[in-house]
């Protein structure tokens, strides 16, 4: 079947090169652009995870700091009679005008704060640093039994009386010489966070690899969107659902995740263990944080490009110089293919395309040679043929032996001992029989291991004893030193003309026949045709 397209020599040594330079250059870019994209991974994952861990920290610190203080100035003895002057001798006492000093007096020293105000054990205002009420989603918070060594956290939610969000701490004031841990509160001490400072704590240090991070409550509400407090009246959940939210924070791994309004996206998250229960999360748009693996990705493929185009021209340029040797090449071949015998290609340089032509040039010559000698053959053994013809009608035929020699496990010597010392050791055994047989007699090789021996005027005993001395011969005479083992041993069929065979392809056959009989029965040994059987020694 021929192919519909052919591809030249050019053409498939652009494909070589474009194999060898182009695909393995690729394959290094892309393996550095995996390596790179983990690497990238790894630290994008390990700066967020870092960042949220001090946000935590920070936030959490921040929260009990803010607990702490309600702690220390709701036990001063000026809250106490502040709240007894106002229970039995009103606004205008002295003690309740000194409370509503000292709370000025301390919103003074930190700016944290919005205001400081005192509420009775009801949840009435009663006094702070500016006119104060508190807002009807707060007041459950004061109703009932509270802890007394704790503090109360109100929800961070929209205030109907600032018209702006709102996050208020209570700490509950127990009765003056109180021993229980829980009761009705005498009062609450408030703080009202200023959340502008809240902001400012969660946005310092920010970049675009560790952003400011969102603030949500345990419900999964967004309270504050990349350290910005959300200012909705109903705020939105965070695109996870509770259940995941916990989980994801209890793994505490940085994953990447396609989130409902955010698309692919790096996420952490971190459980809140301070006053304010919630988490923190940080996200980084997927795009931004691998963006300078789309860079590398951009700049793998122009290079890949430009290396190809380039590759293209320079083969295209010194694809012609070279390969006008080898378009002559083949048209020699085809001549010779065509019966042409009489060519001769000029050699230029000393590169394997010069020894290339040298090789047709002498090829061509041994052709020329052997196709001579072929005819000479060919007549002689038409000559041979009629005589032997006319011999068979004569009933006169001369008497001719014929051995086959095979060198016991060559193919494993060869595989051991390799190709060279193959070769050298049919030589050896060349050697033996050349000398063991008369100037008259004819050796050639006959297959891969195997030697063919003609003797002429030779009876049967006679051709036995000669291949008995070849075999001793070459058994005693062909063992090297070192490495190479024990000495070499060869099976022998013998067969006669005329006794076994009238032709020589029957011949050929019996002497074949008697040489697998030889193998048979154990090699290093010499079989006749006929059942006749010798051996000296063990098998080879």
């Amino acid at each position: 079947m021929r192919w519909p397209f052919r591809f030249g020599v050019q053409a498939k040594l652009l494909g070589v090169v474009l194999l060898c330079v182009v695909v393995p250059v690729l394959t290094l870019g892309v393996f550095l652009l995996r390596r790179n994209e983990q690497v990238l991974r790894e630290k994008v994952e390990d700066g967020l995870s870092s960042h949220l861990l001090r946000k935590r920290a920070a936030f959490d610190d921040w929260m009990r700091q803010r607990a702490q203080e309600a702690t220390r100035w709701s036990a001063s003895f000026v809250v106490y009679e502040g709240l007894d002057a106002f229970a039995h001798q009103g606004a205008d006492s002295r003690a309740a005008r000194d409370l509503k000093a000292y709370l000025e007096s301390l919103l003074g020293h930190y700016r944290v704060y919005e205001s400081l105000f005192v509420l009775d054990g009801a949840g009435r205002v009663l006094t702070g640093t500016r006119d104060e009420k508190l807002e009807d989603w707060a007041r459950p918070l004061t109703q009932g039994e509270v802890a007394f060594d704790g503090v109360i956290l109100s929800p961070l939610r929209r205030s109907d009386v600032l018209a702006r969000p709102t996050l208020l701490l209570l700490r509950p004031i127990p009765p003056p010489g109180s021993a229980e841990r829980r009761g009705h509160a005498l009062g609450y001490f408030v703080e009202r966070f200023d959340l502008r400072e809240l902001e400012s704590m969660l946005a310092e240090d920010a970049t675009d690899l560790a952003p400011a991070p969102w603030l949500l409550d345990r419900s999964g509400r967004v309270l504050a969107r990349l350290g910005r407090v959300v200012d909705d009246a109903a705020p939105a959940n965070f695109p996870l659902a509770p259940q995941a939210l916990e989980t994801a924070a209890a793994a505490g791994a940085v994953r990447e995740e396609s989130l409902a309004g955010l698309g692919p996206t790096v996420l952490g998250l971190r459980t809140l263990s301070g006053p304010f229960r919630g988490y923190l999360v940080a996200t980084v748009p997927s795009a931004q944080a691998f963006s300078s693996l789309r860079e590398g990705r951009k700049g793998l493929i122009l290079t890949g490009a430009a290396t190809a185009f380039m590759i293209v021209i320079l083969n295209f340029v010194g694809a012609r110089a070279l390969l006008r040797p080898i378009l002559l090449l083949s048209e020699g071949a085809k001549r010779v293919a065509g019966g042409d015998l009489d060519i001769y290609l000029p050699v230029r340089g000393h590169d394997e395309i010069a020894d290339l032509t040298r090789a047709f040039n002498d090829m061509a010559h041994r052709i020329r040679e052997g196709r001579q000698s072929l005819e000479s053959a060919r007549d002689a053994l038409a000559q041979a043929n009629a005589g032997l013809r006319d011999a068979n009608r004569t009933q006169h035929a001369r008497v001719l032996s014929l051995l086959i020699m095979d060198i016991d496990h060559f193919k494993q010597y060869d595989d051991r001992f390799g190709h060279p010392e193959g070769d050298a050791a049919l030589r050896r055994v060349a050697a033996q029989v050349t000398k063991g047989i008369r100037s008259s007699d004819m050796a050639f090789r006959y297959g891969g291991e195997e030697l063919a021996i003609v003797l002429p005027a030779c009876p049967k005993p006679q051709a036995v004893e000669v291949a008995e001395k070849l075999r001793a011969a070459i058994r005693g005479h062909t063992q090297r030193p070192g490495r190479f083992g024990g000495p070499l041993t060869v099976s022998i069929g013998v067969a006669t003309f005329p006794d076994d065979a009238r032709t020589g392809a029957t011949l050929m056959e019996r002497a074949d026949a008697a040489l697998y009989q030889a193998k048979a029965d154990g090699r290093d040994r010499v079989a006749v045709c006929g059942g006749t059987r010798t051996e000296t020694g063990a098998a080879g």
